[in-house]
């Protein structure tokens, strides 16, 4: 494993969620109760109306701060804040221990992360039509998006809304797939300030599934990346997932297994 590298594929999806997080801090009354932090040798983010691992999270600045990382997990326990953890695949234990405290990996938020230079990077040839959604386009992908992944009708509208803003200089785009003038497939870009272009979440529509709609976002995204001056291309996936063929198929190689962790037995 490569770990500067892994640390920069680690550094481009944490600035994805980080905006994402952001994004719910910008609404009037910050009605989700969204906060991003950085001191102390942590950072991170944490969103009151959301459980998710993926928006609640801390990360320590280097093994110095293990301590402070640990103090942190237990005060916001009870919003089930993570903590990734890095290790060449299938290394990840399902228990270890930090700072005299027991952290357990979360069941299926363990993931592959791939990445190649971005030259090196396959834009394979596909005839379809992609454009970035803003207005009715961006709903609907939020909507799909919530629908792919099964999200808690209570938690619909915050994870929406962590969707609705572009972060710091235009980083987050969000692609959609139409057909007959409705959205059946998006995916999320993440430009990030180390270099690193980020293949966020992706979804399609159950029906429109088979289409090669999400090897096209792929190389669409590609392209992109390459077109704003990105080094790298990065994304996560499963394992066993369709979404790791497809992205091996356009060049990307795995780095390393990242998986979440939270304090045992609280």
């Amino acid at each position: 494993m490569d770990t500067a590298l892994a640390f920069a594929i680690e550094t481009a999806e944490k600035e994805y969620l980080r905006t994402r997080v952001e994004n719910l801090t910008h609404i009037a009354g910050n009605p989700y109760g969204a906060r991003v932090f950085a001191s102390g040798g942590l950072e991170g983010f944490h969103v009151q109306a959301s459980p998710s691992p993926m928006l609640n999270r801390v990360y320590a600045s280097s093994e110095a701060d293990v301590e402070a990382l640990v103090d942190r997990l237990v005060r916001s326990s009870a919003r089930s804040t993570v903590t990734p953890l890095t290790g060449v695949p299938k290394s990840l234990a399902p228990c270890c221990l930090m700072a005299g405290r027991q952290l357990e990996r979360l069941k299926g938020w363990t993931h592959l992360q791939f990445v190649s230079p971005i030259e090196q990077a396959v834009v394979n040839a596909h005839n379809v039509d992609i454009e970035h959604a803003t207005g009715p386009a961006l709903a609907a992908f939020t909507a799909l998006h919530a629908s792919g992944f099964h999200t808690r009708p209570a938690l619909l509208a915050v994870n929406q809304a962590s969707f609705t803003g572009k972060g710091p200089g235009g980083a987050l785009k969000i692609l959609v797939i139409k057909e007959a003038g409705e959205v059946v497939a998006g995916a999320a870009l993440y430009l990030a300030s180390n270099g690193v272009a980020y293949l966020g979440t992706a979804v399609t529509h159950k029906q429109a599934q088979g289409r090669g709609y999400h090897s096209a976002l792929i190389a669409h995204r590609i392209a992109l990346a390459r077109e704003r001056g990105s080094d790298w291309v990065a994304a996560t996936a499963l394992a066993s997932s369709r979404s790791r063929r497809n992205l091996q198929r356009a060049g990307l190689k795995v780095s390393h297994e990242q998986g979440l962790y939270r304090l045992k037995d609280l």
